[in-house]
């Protein structure tokens, strides 16, 4: 096996070493995290299944390869230099509509893109926005997309002059402090941080995007779901379990989080960092958490995943991808859903109630 890997090491990429067995038997894979800080988001997969031995129990050995973005790590699961991933739908759809080797093996729910604006300033639903200036981290992206095409039917819609692009944490408070912008669209984490540097609650503006579920997608390609399915299923069969213990206990995630990742702290780690990191998880798990609207982890309905897309085509968001491609049963592969969710979800839970650092 040792002379084997070497061999691939020699002719091919990382992601064949992914393939190989470590020296204790477990199956190595890599999987590329879409968030280069290792925010507190990501603890629920990428350091509470390593922390608990979810791994271990599946006979893997995960690599987890933090990355800039969604598109960069898709992009390094196609040239396999990464086994799997988490990110972004859209970009997944516009990936495989490139690279038809990759498939959404499931997504996780709800939507994670939310438009802010502080309390004080009166704003409540999209038809507030008329006349306003709306912050986003970077022109062009997805905040932008669903801001513009949500207010696409309003008698003054929220067009591209009215968009400023402010950045994330305290370059987008600034901006709503100093009244550069008048609103901020985000998504929970980076809202979250807003909101507290601001030092002023923010209030989420009512979108006819907040019910769409599935913006977030598990990544893979189709040979190693077809040649590993017991590898790609322990993989996910983890990442849930993740998903359930830090749901239960977000702080214990957190905590488990920053001793694995230490550079992942927020400022210097004192007990209000750690109060924000935890609120940070527990808003991107009160979102994404929990079974799919079809009854499973990983799986939504295919009229509710449907709409998402349909959705995001009439936003632009995704761009490029003719309709009859950005369908359900055109990018996904749900072939491993029932054995992802091959677990009794009390199990990490109570593992979550009892641990104690």
């Amino acid at each position: 096996m040792r002379r084997t890997c070497a061999l691939l090491t020699a002719v091919a990429t990382l992601a064949a070493i992914t393939a190989c067995g470590t020296g204790d038997g477990r199956t190595e894979l890599t999987f590329a995290v879409a968030d280069q800080t290792l925010s507190a988001a990501t603890a629920s997969y990428a350091t509470v299944p390593e922390t608990m031995g979810y791994f271990e129990d599946e006979g893997l050995k995960v690599e987890m390869q933090p990355v800039k973005n969604a598109v960069a790590a898709i992009q390094a699961v196609a040239n396999e230099r990464a086994t799997c991933t988490y990110g972004s739908t859209a970009n997944a759809v516009t990936a495989i509509g490139q690279d038809p080797g990759l498939v959404i093996v499931g997504t996780v729910n709800g939507n994670i893109f939310r438009t802010v604006a502080p309390a004080s300033a009166g704003l409540r639903t999209m038809a507030d926005l008329a006349g306003k200036t709306v912050g986003v981290n970077v022109r062009g992206g997805i905040n932008e997309m669903l801001v513009t095409g949500a207010t696409s039917t309003q008698p003054q819609p929220v067009t591209g002059d009215d968009i400023l692009a402010v950045g994330y944490g305290a370059q987008a408070a600034q901006a709503l402090q100093r009244g550069d912008v008048d609103a901020y669209s985000g998504y929970d984490s980076s809202n979250l941080i807003v909101g507290e540097l601001l030092g002023e609650e923010l209030v989420e503006i009512e979108s006819r995007t907040d019910g769409l579920t599935g913006t977030s997608s598990l990544v893979c390609r189709k040979r190693d779901v077809r040649e590993r399915p017991e590898a790609i299923a322990g993989l996910f069969r983890a990442f849930f379990k993740g998903m359930v213990f830090s749901r239960e206990n977000p702080r214990a995630a957190i905590e488990m989080h920053w001793e694995h990742f230490p550079a992942s702290k927020l400022s210097g780690g004192t007990a209000a960092d750690l109060a924000t990191a935890t609120k940070i998880l527990e808003k991107r798990l009160e979102i994404s958490a929990g079974p799919g609207s079809a009854g499973q982890y990983g799986q939504q309905k295919d009229e509710d995943l449907q709409n998402t897309l349909d959705t995001y085509i009439q936003y632009g968001v995704i761009k490029g991808v003719e309709p009859a491609a950005a369908t359900v049963r055109a990018l996904t592969d749900y072939s491993l859903v029932p054995a992802y969710n091959d677990f009794d979800p009390a199990e990490p839970r109570r593992e979550a109630r009892a641990w104690s650092g």
